[in-house]
């Protein structure tokens, strides 16, 4: 797969110093999450990381991702997003049918609707662009550069899986999901596919648990 994602780091100390900046990012990030640091602290060092990543890349922020269009138009990323999207949702479906088979219980996770708007703030907007931010626009473009499409995608993935076990969520799509997303960003060439895609995935989730309250609160 060729992506012009990273094309603007020529010099091979530019790209030693990209490397040392996104997975230093990262790292921070995830210390923060340990440490139970917000997201308003998150979101700074997103900026912070982002205006250098800018100013390593020269002004260049088509090749940093910051593109209003996909390289292939949205049609093809629409239909390719609706399969991925129930794709995912038969392994689930699957995943905890097996589960349940084996003999364990399934867990149902709620939201009540009082809390639905913060929710989908959160998990819809905020979580979205600053996660996307880190672990692929500054995580991938710092990479590609030094591992290429598909490692840097492996990287992304395994890193972006890792911060949902560090928030308590290690559920196999999350991985997964970091997969697809790192994929969708080097693929497309813009930050703003992975972002819909990660916030559309968060609020079926935020959905399915209002629904998972109205069924447990029925009686």
């Amino acid at each position: 797969m060729r992506s012009a994602i990273g094309d603007h780091f020529k010099s091979q100390r530019a790209r030693r110093w990209a490397v040392v900046v996104g997975l230093a990012s990262v790292g921070v990030d995830m210390v923060f999450v340990v440490c139970g640091i917000g997201y308003d602290a998150r979101l700074a060092l997103a900026m912070m990381v982002f205006a250098l990543i800018v100013c390593l890349a020269d002004g260049d922020l088509c090749t940093i991702g910051l593109c209003s269009n996909p390289r292939q138009g949205w049609k093809p990323w629409i239909r390719l997003s609706v399969i991925l999207g129930l794709s995912v949702a038969v392994c689930i479906v699957l995943g905890l049918g097996i589960w349940k088979l084996t003999g364990h219980e399934i867990p149902i996770y709620t939201t009540p609707p009082t809390q639905v708007f913060g929710r989908v703030l959160l998990a819809c907007f905020i979580a979205p662009v600053m996660e996307e931010s880190v672990y692929r626009l500054i995580l991938c473009v710092s990479l590609m550069s030094v591992l290429g499409c598909w490692k840097t995608i492996g990287v992304s993935g395994l890193l972006f899986g890792s911060l949902h076990f560090l928030y308590g969520n290690p559920s196999p799509e999350n991985l997964v999901g970091g997969f697809i997303l790192a994929w969708a960003y080097l693929k497309s060439e813009t930050i703003l596919l992975p972002v819909i895609l990660h916030s559309l995935g968060n609020s079926f989730v935020i959905a399915a648990q209002v629904m998972g309250w109205y069924v447990l609160n029925s009686g």
